[in-house]
C-alpha cells in the first residue's frame, strides 16, 4: 500500500466512525499489568486503531528527530473512558526489533549475581543444621 493509499484509507475510516457513540478504556482487574483488558464498543476500537495507524503513518518521519521522537495519542478525548485505569499518552517509535531491544537493554546487576550465591549459602546452612541436629539426636539416644 502506498503512502497516499494509506492516507486515503485513514481518512475514510475516520469519516465513517462516530466519536459520539464511541467508548474505549483499558482496565486492570488485578495486581499487575498482566491482568489488564480493554472494554470498548466497535467505534471505540476503530478510533483507537485509527490513532495507532496514524502513528504508524508518522513513524518514519518521527524516528530520525531526536528531540521530538514521540507520537501523541488522544487520551483525554470524549470517547476515552475517564474511569479507565490505564491511559496510553504517546507512542515512541523505534527501529530495533524485539530481540535487539532485549539484548541491548538487559544487563545483569550486582544483586542479580548474588541471588544464586545467597540461595547456595542458605541451602548449605539448612543442610548443616540438619546434620548437627541428627548428630545431636543420635548422641542423646545412644
Amino acid at each position: 500500500m502506498t503512502h497516499n493509499e494509506f492516507q486515503a484509507f485513514l481518512a475514510k475510516l475516520e469519516a465513517e466512525v462516530s466519536k459520539d457513540n464511541a467508548s474505549f478504556g483499558i482496565y486492570q482487574y488485578g495486581g499487575g499489568a498482566d491482568e489488564s483488558y480493554i472494554r470498548a464498543n466497535k467505534d471505540g476500537l476503530k478510533l483507537f486503531a485509527l490513532e495507532l495507524l496514524k502513528g504508524a503513518a508518522q513513524a518514519d518521519d518521527t524516528i530520525p528527530t531526536e528531540e521530538k521522537n514521540i507520537i501523541p495519542l488522544p487520551y483525554d478525548d470524549k470517547w476515552v473512558d475517564e474511569q479507565s485505569d490505564i491511559f496510553i499518552q504517546y507512542v515512541k517509535p523505534i527501529n530495533e526489533g524485539l530481540e535487539e531491544i532485549n539484548k541491548t537493554n538487559y544487563k545483569e546487576g550486582f544483586v542479580e549475581k548474588l541471588v544464586p550465591v545467597g540461595c547456595f549459602i542458605a541451602l548449605a546452612i539448612i543442610l548443616l543444621a540438619i546434620i548437627v541436629g541428627l548428630w545431636t539426636l543420635l548422641k542423646w539416644v545412644f
